[in-house]
């Protein structure tokens, strides 16, 4: 990651988010029937099917959360984008302008919930548009950041704890957030789905069910397909498996997943509904990654293959007077239009968590 990047990204961090719970102003910002629901693995849950009253709120809210991390007691965070009857106003993070009502209270009914992990290196704010698309469908969405594989943080990369406590915090984020008094009584933890970008598609994997073998991770960077970069993250010797299910999660999105850890037997227990993307010019996760996943998965995925996107199209789109100096993480093959994409893929990832959690909504 670029230093300017880093820069940009500290800036939209607050220093103040460190205390367990922060202040709106100290908050940063940085997707027959019943036979083919079976066969497409759409189980409605207990069978009961959501539906939606009205359109949702279209006002979003945030805030930010803090909590004790599972792996060591130290302080990991979260961010919370929320639908919300409050008026939005232009609140400006580092070069980003948006519309949001900082601390505004959730708007009433039990809202499904989505989980975000970013990738190796990132931050909690790198889809904080799709986030914000979520919201306005009637979604809570809460980002982790993950501490010690962040932008600000780290120490973890390419080690056995990168691996082992990232799932163990995105569960960690799940837990505060449904024992939190503001936001409880405001979420249907029934109906609960899960969104992770390279590092953190493998996240989501392990909290879906899958078990990851580490030292497959090795094996593969030892002849690494030609062009991916993937491997700096393949640089510890182990044998190590991690086992992290959370049976509360029951969807998934997966962008540009890192997916070599996973074996067949490996992703045997991961039998909620998936969609799967993968950037058909990636330079970083080579394409046999994501495509070995998806032929391994016992429910086959919906899945496809984005023209001409790098590895971090999923990002959410940066302005174009920066994206030179950001470098990698805002730049895209020539002729790819981030910002179109990022308007179809918002659009499809709250399509799919609507059906994959039986929600219904009335007017559609």
């Amino acid at each position: 990651m670029t230093a300017k990047f880093e820069r940009i990204a500290a800036e939209c961090h607050s220093p103040g988010e460190r205390g367990m719970r922060l202040p709106p102003s100290s908050m940063a910002f940085f997707t027959r029937w019943e036979d083919a629901v079976l066969r497409m693995g759409w189980l409605p849950i207990a069978g009961v099917v959501v539906l939606w009253a009205g359109a949702a709120a279209a006002e979003v809210g945030m805030r930010a959360l803090a909590f004790t991390d599972p792996a060591d007691g130290g302080m990991t965070r979260a961010v919370v984008w929320y639908p919300t009857n409050a008026p939005e106003t232009p609140v400006r993070r580092g070069p980003f302008t948006f519309q949001v009502a900082e601390g505004g209270p959730v708007a009433e009914g039990r809202h499904p919930l989505v989980v975000v992990s970013h990738g190796s290196g990132g931050s909690a704010f790198g889809h904080a548009d799709t986030a914000m698309a979520l919201a306005r469908r009637g979604y809570v969405v809460a980002a982790v950041h993950h501490r010690g594989n962040a932008f600000d943080d780290d120490r973890d990369a390419g080690t056995e704890r990168m691996w082992r406590k990232r799932p163990a915090q995105l569960s960690a984020t799940l837990d505060h957030l449904l024992a939190e008094p503001e936001l409880a009584d405001r979420l249907d933890g029934e109906r609960v789905g899960a969104l992770g970008f390279s590092a953190g598609g493998y996240t989501v994997l392990v909290a879906a069910g899958g078990v990851a073998e580490l030292g497959r991770i090795a094996a593969h960077c030892r002849t690494p397909p030609a062009g991916e970069r993937f491997c700096h993250l393949g640089n510890e010797e182990t044998q190590a498996r991690v086992e992290a299910r959370d049976p509360r999660i029951r969807a998934a999105v997966l962008m540009a997943p890192v997916g070599v850890p996973f074996s067949r037997d490996g992703l045997a227990g991961v039998t909620i509904p998936i969609r799967l993307y993968r950037a058909e010019r990636d330079e970083q996760i080579a394409a046999s990654q994501v495509e070995d996943l998806r032929d391994r998965l016992p429910v086959p995925p919906e899945y496809e293959v984005v023209r001409d996107a790098g590895h971090f199209a999923f990002l959410m789109p940066v302005p174009a007077a920066i994206a030179a100096e950001v470098g990698p993480p805002a730049w895209d093959p020539p002729g790819f239009d981030r910002t179109a994409f990022h308007e179809r893929l918002n659009a499809e990832i709250a399509d799919f968590f609507d059906r994959a959690l039986a929600i219904e909504r009335q007017g559609r």
